[in-house]
């Protein structure tokens, strides 16, 4: 025969149960608003069934085996990759976006224009060589040009420093989120140790994990103790035991502590793409001159080398109103570098007396200007790789400019639309829909109310069976 105990155990295990599964839904509510956060649900298993002879097997109810977290790991590694290609083509179109404003191309009072001008006037100069205002003219226009090449590579520069702020900024953040990885290991670790689930720790890490990937590319396996093991490339980042490898910026390197370097992927992450941005379409400077240089600051210093040979060049063969020859029209403001935008002059001596500007081929001859026409003509001139002039160099440049911004923002918006929609099957898997979550409270309030219905009908037995046994008809 059985006993009536028995009922009263499984009521009890059907309002633990039930409860806890309220309790759980409770926290899934509490936490619909929080980032990172996944949704829990309790295993239920049946308990352990007792054997009764002759009767056969019955069970003996529910029990709850463990929460677990709702989570699609194969999602996670497929946002994580897409977000950080996202993360390094973001950045990188907003790098863009700022060079495009400082060199201001193609307006109507961008460097083409200008140089443009800088022509004319010599083209001016040489129908008019004895007008003392056009030669005013020219020293303004050159003067203008000289001012705008440096402008624009004083701008350029300004923006790379800003770059190596932000390269200072980002491995900052890398070391800030391995130290908390690290930290969150150990915690977890010992939750795993004990036997337990830590959900909410790892979805913690997990929150972690998906910041770092957009600031550089790694790999990451979980250990039998749950811990996260994060390699970038053929480096430890992250390892056991909470053993934290930092990054350091050093000569605007990103190395490890130990001085070796940190291998990074190409178009992955926006450490990468600071690194891109900076040293491959701003450029490396130097100043010994365009030769050492790369980027756009290796471009505007061409242009500038360029220029500054060739006017001189010509210059020297020509003749001033005074018979001066010999001269250059541009000088280096310290000789000790090289001819780079932000080193060029007017030479003092055609300050001091336009005069000494040679419009003419020849001397004795104040009403010729065949070498300002020469100088003019350097604009038709393909002085640059044999097959572009000045003019169609800088736009040739500037129209590369565009085509790598236009493919960085269409990259860009195709890694969002793709990124969003990988972020929102994540959602779909882990994401706590109140609707759902008030049903099922329901359903579990139903079932804890019929678990203790079950206990008061075995508590009324219970009370038949001890006040009035034995006492009927007394």
């Amino acid at each position: 025969m059985l006993s009536t105990f028995l009922g009263l155990e499984i009521a009890r295990r059907a309002l633990f149960v039930n409860r806890s599964l309220i309790d759980i839904t409770s926290h899934n509510i509490a936490n619909a608003n929080t980032k990172g956060y996944s949704r829990q649900e309790g295993l239920i298993v049946t308990s352990p069934a007792v054997s009764l002879p002759s009767i056969g097997i019955i069970g003996t109810g529910s029990e709850l085996r463990y929460i677990r977290r709702v989570r699609n790991e194969f999602l996670d590694i497929q946002y994580r990759d897409e977000s950080r290609i996202k993360s390094y083509w973001d950045n990188l179109k907003s790098s863009l976006e700022e060079i495009e404003y400082i060199l201001g191309e193609p307006t109507d009072n961008g460097l083409s224009l200008t140089i443009s001008n800088f022509w004319n006037s010599w083209q001016e100069l040489s129908t008019n060589p004895e007008s003392m205002a056009v030669r005013g003219s020219l020293k303004e226009q050159a003067q203008t040009l000289i001012s705008f090449l440096s402008h624009l590579r004083g701008e350029l520069v300004l923006q790379r420093d800003q770059l190596e702020k932000d390269l200072e900024i980002q491995v900052n953040a890398i070391n800030d989120i391995a130290l908390q990885i690290g930290a969150l290991n150990e915690e977890i670790k010992r939750a795993y140790i004990r036997g337990e689930s830590p959900n909410d720790l790892l979805d913690r890490r997990d929150l972690l994990l998906d910041s770092l990937t957009e600031l550089v590319n790694f790999d990451v396996s979980i250990n039998e103790v749950g811990e996260a093991v994060i390699n970038i490339r053929d480096h430890l980042l992250v390892g056991v035991n909470n053993t934290v490898y930092k990054m350091v910026v050093s000569d605007g390197r990103v190395l490890w502590e130990d001085g070796s370097s940190v291998h990074l992927k190409n178009e992955q992450g926006r450490l990468s793409s600071i690194l891109y941005a900076r040293d491959n379409i701003i450029g490396i400077t130097d100043d010994r001159g365009y030769e050492y240089e790369t980027g756009y600051i290796g471009v505007i210093d061409r242009l500038t080398a360029v220029i500054y040979e060739r006017v001189n060049e010509l210059h020297r063969s020509g003749y001033g109103l005074d018979n001066s020859t010999g001269l250059d029209f541009f000088t280096l403001i310290d000789d000790t570098k090289g001819i780079t935008a932000e080193n060029i002059k007017i030479n003092d001596l055609i300050l001091q007396d336009l005069n000494k500007i040679a419009s003419a081929s020849i001397p004795d001859a104040p009403g010729d200007g065949s070498n300002a026409l020469k100088i003019a003509r350097i604009k038709d001139e393909f002085l640059i790789d044999g097959s572009f002039t000045v003019e169609d160099y800088w736009r040739n440049q500037i129209s590369m400019l565009g085509i790598i911004s236009q493919r960085a923002s269409l990259i860009s918006d195709n890694q969002k639309a793709l990124v969003d929609a990988i972020n929102n099957k994540r959602e779909e898997v882990s994401g706590v829909s109140i609707d759902e979550e008030v049903i099922n409270m329901i359903r579990y309030q139903q079932a804890f109310s019929a678990a203790s219905r079950i206990l008061t009908t075995l508590d009324e037995m219970l009370s038949i069976l001890i006040e009035r046994t034995g006492v009927v008809g007394r």
